[in-house]
């Protein structure tokens, strides 16, 4: 066998290691996407548990986030501030989720499952009620979803 021929074959063994290794880069991305939707699933569920911890534990706040979606005029000014902080607080996990499914950065069953919580929330609360208030507060595009949801659970309702 001649150098040239020795030659060749290296250049045909350096082509195949060549794709090889841009298969396993390739690999390895996907894995690691998998990796931090599953990291960002979970601290979404670290993020959301200490709210519900708290209404676990306190009666007198539960009985605040009953009320308020019930009968917010019944309430005083400090147990109506109370409830919208708690409004405020979800909204706000909510639009992270929204913004972090946008990027893609979670999956579309656990972005689902967020939504169908979002809405759940959004009727018990009677969100429509307050919306007009609060949908400044938030990113443009997250205020045109939740606009949609209540919209759309409005119509449902009638």
């Amino acid at each position: 066998m001649s150098l040239s021929d020795l030659a060749s074959i290296a250049v045909i063994v350096q082509g195949t290691l060549f794709i090889v290794s841009i298969i396993l880069v390739g690999y390895q991305l996907q894995e690691n996407t998998k990796l931090v939707r599953a990291a960002n699933t979970q601290k979404l569920v670290e993020l959301s548990t200490p709210f519900y911890m708290q209404l676990a534990q306190s009666r007198e706040l539960t009985e605040v986030w009953q009320r308020g979606g019930q009968r917010l005029n019944e309430m005083d000014d400090v147990d109506r501030e109370r409830y919208f902080s708690l409004l405020m607080c979800w909204l706000m996990l909510h639009e992270n989720i929204y913004h972090q499914w946008r990027k893609k950065l979670i999956d579309k069953d656990t972005y689902a499952s967020w939504t169908r919580d979002l809405e759940y929330f959004a009727r018990r609360q009677h969100l429509e009620r307050h919306w007009n208030n609060f949908g400044g507060y938030f990113e443009a595009s997250f205020s045109e979803y939740v606009t949609t949801i209540i919209t759309r659970l409005t119509q449902e309702a009638a």
